[in-house]
């Protein structure tokens, strides 16, 4: 089953590996990122920033479509999905065919051109696009940084 899908453009990291990993029993994080999956150093890297009792794999975006679906109907898994932006989130959504109900927005650090929409998220236009996409495709957008914070939607975000 998919516990969670985030998007994080740290992907694995400590507030991930000891925040939500336990918060969701999750026993499998699935990591999807083209240059993560390419980039051995990377993925090492990666590798140990997992909990112990934690499986791990990386894929790229193109291939993971397909196996998000069996994902979703695994009994036994418990599946921490993690995508580094949201051009990743959508493409993923559009791959695995309906699969995705929620995505949790978590860390998009700011750059040149972004606007913040909380103190961990910064988006420019392109990424504001495939946020709305993504609701228009009914999946449920939720921002927050670790499980104890308060959900807010991106409708919430952008009223400020």
């Amino acid at each position: 089953m998919i516990s969670l899908v985030r998007i994080d453009d740290r992907l694995l990291h400590g507030q991930v590996a000891y925040g939500w990993t336990p918060a969701l029993d999750a026993n499998v994080i699935f990591i999807v990122n083209d240059e993560a999956k390419n980039d051995q150093m990377k993925a090492m890297s990666l590798n140990l920033a997992k909990p112990n009792n934690v499986k791990l794999y990386i894929r790229g975006v193109e291939e993971s479509g397909e196996i998000i679906k069996k994902f979703a109907e695994a009994k036994k898994s418990k599946v921490l999905v993690l995508v580094k932006n949201t051009n990743d989130a959508l493409a993923l959504a559009q791959e695995s065919g309906g699969t995705i109900k929620f995505i949790n927005v978590g860390g998009l650090r700011y750059e040149e051109g972004k606007r913040k929409l909380t103190d961990l998220v910064a988006v420019d236009d392109h990424d504001l696009d495939n946020l709305k996409k993504l609701e228009e495709m009914g999946v449920e957008l939720e921002f927050r940084l670790l499980p104890r914070d308060k959900k807010k939607s991106l409708s919430e975000l952008l009223k400020k």
